[in-house]
């Protein structure tokens, strides 16, 4: 609050105040919104002695919420900046074909600890016509462009998919809640310290136990947060092709081998079931031999 400027009766001039006045006039408005605050938080403890322990729970969350009303005109300039930082996921995928699938894995592995990252899969597959290598890495968010940038030798790029995700408001989002929810575990907290019933600290510890819950469950939302932004994921696939002299041979070979596959396995059937094919020869045989001695 600064005051108008006044008149000097003795020269008929204004007088502006000081910057020493007016810095004056601003500690004593910093020290009336602290005490303010003071006696909020004063008057919400000394109530909680009187009420039950849901009116108990219903201040504190209420003074946590309406406590940081009070400054929020000194803290709205310094939230611009934090919305400044934009928190970006960036994911994607590339596709080469290549023609040596060890030199590219090679090169792969290489690049990504050149450039500070990690392997999260590699995985190796054959198709009817091709051979597919595909390497999943993690990679730091502010060296994923120089690390595309060096897969070029890999071959010919056959499909790229680079994606980026804003979570800048739900990170802000998931942050507030989790400071707010911090504020009510230090009211019950201090709840509890008043409490005298058994009942009551039961009770109170009872809620704690939730919001501490909470605040767990947005921790890992935070952590996971951070980890998908510090750090980019790509999928690389690459594609040897194989080339073949007749287009039906494989097939042709491929039945041959599952028909003796299948035989040999009709023979380890029977090979295993022996002792109960040797039963019923048995009993067969002296069906036999008894109808042989019936007709004599």
């Amino acid at each position: 609050m600064i005051k108008s400027p006044c008149r000097d009766e003795r020269w008929g001039l204004l007088r502006v105040p000081s910057y020493e006045a007016l810095d004056h006039l601003r500690s004593r408005t910093i020290a009336m919104r602290n005490l303010l605050l003071l006696l909020i938080t004063t008057v919400v403890l000394s109530a909680c002695g009187n009420s039950t322990p849901s009116e108990r729970w219903d201040q504190a969350e209420a003074a946590t919420v309406s406590a940081p009303d009070v400054g929020a005109s000194h803290g709205a300039g310094r939230s611009a900046p934090l919305l400044e930082q934009r928190k970006i996921i960036r994911n994607g995928s590339q596709r080469y074909e290549v023609d040596d699938l060890d030199a590219a894995r090679k090169l792969i592995l290489a690049q990504v600890q050149a450039h500070g990252g990690h392997v999260e899969g590699d995985d190796r597959s054959e198709r009817g016509s091709s051979i597919d290598l595909s390497i999943r890495v993690r990679i730091p968010a502010d060296r994923f462009d120089a690390f595309l940038g060096t897969l070029h030798p890999l071959g010919e790029l056959l499909d790229q998919q680079i994606s980026a995700t804003d979570v800048t408001a739900q990170w802000v989002d998931v942050e507030a809640r989790l400071a707010a929810k911090r504020k009510v575990e230090e009211r019950y907290l201090a709840i509890v310290e008043q409490a005298s019933a058994v009942t009551e600290i039961l009770e109170v510890e009872r809620e704690l136990g939730n919001v501490r819950a909470e605040i767990e469950s947005m921790e890992a939302q935070l952590n996971a947060l951070k980890d998908q932004v510090s750090m980019s994921t790509l999928t690389i696939t690459c594609t040897k092709p194989q080339a073949h002299s007749e287009q039906g041979s494989p097939r042709f070979g491929l039945a041959i081998k599952r028909g003796w596959h299948l035989f040999v396995g009709f023979l380890v059937g029977i090979v295993h079931l022996w002792p109960f094919i040797l039963i019923a020869g048995g009993i067969l045989l002296w069906l036999t031999k008894r109808r042989s001695a019936r007709k004599n």
